[in-house]
């Protein structure tokens, strides 16, 4: 059987009240207690805030693809007029779009949801009948006698007509015995098709130790200064509060002395002003009455272990769950003898008559007054809190469903064209369709029912695409980029797109692959369409861009759509001292934007940890763990599209390599890169007669005025010290073919490269002593630590000496990767899963 969970009571304005906590718990229970039953979650795509923290609650229990998302036009709700034609389209896609999950039964968790949000539910709307149950909490506003006022006259409208929705569900799962009798006696609902299923609390609410210190940091923080009569939940009129503030006036002195009544919950200001003067007019003073407000959950918690007492004086409930969280947290509870109530707390000797002031009073003093009883109370609470679990919850609500699809089996599901061709037929003819907004409606259709098509592979190739700045950068996008066209994953079509800074949004990079493929641009760039399953990868860097494009990717991450960036180093901010300050500030702007997605995948093991490190200090709040991952690039050159061709200065300085022992350095000609110590190195070494080479290969970088100064004015220029700023690829093999060895003397680094392509030449390494070199290299290389010319000079005569005889370490056997395996390794991790770490 497959069951449709529509959650959008865990969306809109309920989520963060009881509703909304009951909705996704009894989901999350029917997922735990579905057994062989299919289960999908159904959420609107208009609700935005709300999909992340479901995403998230469901992200161990159900896979991502059951997890769909419909769309419509907002705003819908019904306190604003003029949104009537949106939200009858809205029920219609929605209705259309749930039919076409082919479910066997719909579960609907709050139904009386959309008056002041964009909530959408209905039943009947479309020709497609899907047999639906509704969760039941309660009939309060129909029942005028219930204490129930709604502010805005609106709202009555509002409610019948979804009683009218409510009485055409197939079945209703009620919390309680006595909403289950509300359901029969005011809907004439048949009693078999209204079943108890009841409520229950989250794990935390339980028996805790408060510290003394823990006790008096609350009690400060709160203005208690006595023992604790309490009362949690909302303060509408049906609470009753009004009546238990001048029962507790009418308790002896003796016993308010000892005690105080606090009253916790989130409260208007109208409310708060009306229970201070209640307060007042009794002659209570404001420590006889304390009014917390909204407190926290683990302040809640200490609450519920703290009090002396749990008063519950409510005349009406649909179950009343801080009776229950009271009682699970061991604290001794007295309530109301109206509806759910008595069903709750199990004992008469518990109850009152909520309407009568002196019995309130009454139970409320023999309960302060009787150690005994109250220790009963307690006791007798959490026995019976314990018979209250989800899980009973959950599997009373799947023997609802199997018998709700025994007796209704599911008619054929339609299919997106089909559901496509009866909405053109439905609303061209309606009367009202000035009142429906149809190019909304389309776009509707169109982001719910996209066009089926393979899984997508959304490569981010935004620099190399408009400008190609030919750093390292691009060329390990144009070498994995070559590699992920060759050999797309299963199951994915590679598509690689660009974005730009002037506006938000993604094109398909179809013009520039046509070029990279050796063909003529003759296509148009359209925008990028997602769905669902699709995955985007921010392979190559740009910071701006990325920025810009930052709501793009939460708005696709809410449809479904994986994120993930490749992160190359964390230099700008850990050795700020070589970067800008604006380029400092745009990384980790950068860095920020990166970490609110689904997943980085480092260049090294070094990087990865670097990031954690940051993520430490710097990361978001997050729903969902932040997955980290890390590959290694691929050190052949010919499978990265390599340049060709020697320049005429090649000759002399190939000559001059067979003269002497040559050192080559690769990389930007920049501060960071260590350039200027190995030249005063050098200049030691040429001073003291050692006769040896020194070859530079790197175009210029920036902060480069005196380097450069000192490299083209230098007095052995073109005899040992040669700097080759524009070299083919071509060209650089052969440099690795004739030098002696690599020096990698940069301060940092993301993974170093040139050591790999140095070791597929078997040429010696001579690196910095860092974590990411020993990454790389592991002890076929020679590491120096020394940050001063004299320093460094000393270990490069040493390791003269020791390759004259030939005892230098050597890199043959250092393990690298070809692209192809570079390619393997990232995909293994972005799309396999075979993540290094995970933060939240």
């Amino acid at each position: 059987m497959r069951i449709v969970l529509d959650l959008q009571g865990v969306q809109g304005e309920s989520r963060i009240r009881g509703i909304g906590r009951y909705s996704l718990s009894l989901a999350e229970a029917i997922v735990r207690n579905c057994g062989t039953h299919e289960v999908h979650l159904v959420l609107n795509g208009m609700l935005k805030d709300g999909i992340e923290p479901i995403r998230a609650a469901f992200a161990d229990l159900l896979p991502r693809e059951h997890i769909h998302v419909w769309h419509a036009a907002a705003p819908t709700d019904s306190v604003h007029p003029g949104n009537e034609g949106r939200r009858y389209a809205a029920e219609w896609l929605r209705e259309a779009f749930i039919a076409s999950l082919a479910p066997d039964v719909v579960h609907i968790s709050s139904l009386f949801e959309g008056f002041g949000d964009d909530a959408v539910h209905s039943l009947g709307c479309t020709p497609w009948t899907v047999p639906t149950a509704v969760t039941l909490y309660d009939l309060i506003p129909l029942l005028k006698d219930s204490g129930y006022a709604h502010p805005d006259p609106a709202f009555e409208p509002f409610y019948r007509d979804r009683l009218n929705h409510l009485r055409q569900a197939d079945r209703l799962l009620c919390i309680s015995e006595s909403a289950r009798n509300e359901a029969i006696s005011l809907l004439n609902t048949r009693p078999e098709d209204a079943v108890n299923i009841g409520a229950a609390v989250d794990d935390r609410f339980r028996p805790v130790e408060i510290s003394a210190d823990e006790k008096a940091d609350l009690y400060r923080r709160l203005g208690l200064s006595r023992k604790l009569v309490m009362y949690s939940g909302a303060t509408d009129e049906r609470k009753n509060h009004l009546r238990l503030i001048e029962a507790w006036a009418h308790l002896p002195e003796t016993v308010r002395s000892h005690h105080q009544l606090v009253i916790v919950g989130k409260l208007p200001d109208a409310h708060f002003n009306a229970f201070t003067d209640q307060a007042r007019r009794f002659g209570l003073s404001g420590q006889d009455v304390i009014i917390t407000g909204r407190v926290s959950d683990d302040d809640l918690l200490k609450l519920y272990n703290l009090c002396t007492l749990f008063v519950f004086p409510s005349l009406h409930e649909g179950f009343g769950l801080p009776v229950l969280e009271a009682m699970s947290c061991g604290a001794a509870v007295i309530a109301s003898s109206l509806t759910s109530m008595p069903e709750i707390v199990g004992r008469q000797d518990a109850l009152f008559d909520p309407y009568d002031v002196d019995a309130i009073a009454a139970k409320m003093q023999v309960a302060l007054q009787d150690e005994a009883f109250r220790a009963d109370l307690s006791e007798s609470g959490l026995r019976r809190a314990s018979d209250y679990s989800w899980d009973v919850t959950a599997k009373k609500a799947i023997a609802a469903f199997e018998s709700l699809h025994a007796a209704k089996p599911a008619e054929a599901a339609p299919t997106p064209e089909a559901v496509v061709e009866a909405a053109v037929e439905h609303f061209a003819g309606r009367a009202d369709r000035e009142a429906i907004a149809f190019v909304d409606l389309a776009a509707g259709l169109a982001k719910t029912f996209p066009t089926p098509a393979p899984r997508q592979l959304l490569v981010d190739i935004s620099e190399l695409a408009t400008q190609d700045s030919r750093t390292g950068i691009q060329r390990v996008v144009r070498s994995i980029l070559s590699e992920l066209v060759a050999r797309p994953p299963q199951g994915f079509v590679v598509r690689p797109v660009y974005a730009g800074t002037e506006m938000q949004g993604y094109r398909y990079a179809t013009r520039f692959m046509q070029a990279f493929q050796g063909q003529s641009p003759d296509a148009e760039d359209i925008c990028v369409e997602v769905r669902s399953g699709d995955v985007f990868l921010g392979l190559d860097l740009q910071h701006i861009v990325v920025m810009r494009q930052a709501e793009v990717y939460r708005e696709w991450r809410r449809m479904g759509v994986e994120v993930h960036f490749v992160v190359y180093d964390l230099l700008p901010l850990v050795l700020p001292a070589f970067f800008a300050v604006e380029m400092q500030d745009a990384h980790q702007n950068w860095l920020k934007t990166l970490a609110e997605m689904d997943g980085i995948i480092a260049i090294s093991k070094a990087v990865a940890d670097e990031t954690v490190e940051w993520l430490e200090t710097n990361g978001p709040q997050r729903y969902r763990p932040l997955k980290l991952g890390w590959f290694h690039l691929g050190a052949d050159i010919e499978g990265s599209r390599p340049t060709t061709g020697l320049p005429p200065e090649s000759t002399s300085v190939f000559q001059a390599m067979r003269e002497r022992p040559t050192f080559l350095m690769v990389g930007t000609l920049e501060p960071r890169k260590g350039y200027a110590q190995v030249i005063d190195a050098c200049d030691a070494l040429w001073a003291e007669g050692v006769d040896a080479n020194l070859v530079l290969v790197g175009k210029l970088g920036w902060h480069v005025g005196a380097l450069v100064s000192q490299v083209r004015d230098h007095p052995h220029r073109h005899d040992r010290l040669f700097w080759l700023e524009n070299a083919s690829d071509e060209f650089l093999q052969k440099l690795y073919d004739k030098a002696d060895a690599l020096i990698a003397a940069s301060e940092g680094e993301g993974f170093g490269l040139p050591l790999i392509e140095a070791a597929r030449h078997d040429l010696a390494i001579i690196a910095r002593d860092l974590p990411v070199f020993r990454e790389v290299a592991g002890e076929r290389a020679s590491f120096f630590d020394a940050h001063d010319a004299a320093g460094l000079a000393g270990h490069l005569k040493t390791w003269l000496d020791l390759h004259a005889e030939d005892r230098a370490p050597r890199s043959a056997g250092m393990p690298w990767l070809t692209w192809a395996q570079s390619r393997d390794q990232l995909v293994e991790v972005v799309l396999s899963g075979k993540w290094y770490k995970s933060w939240k």
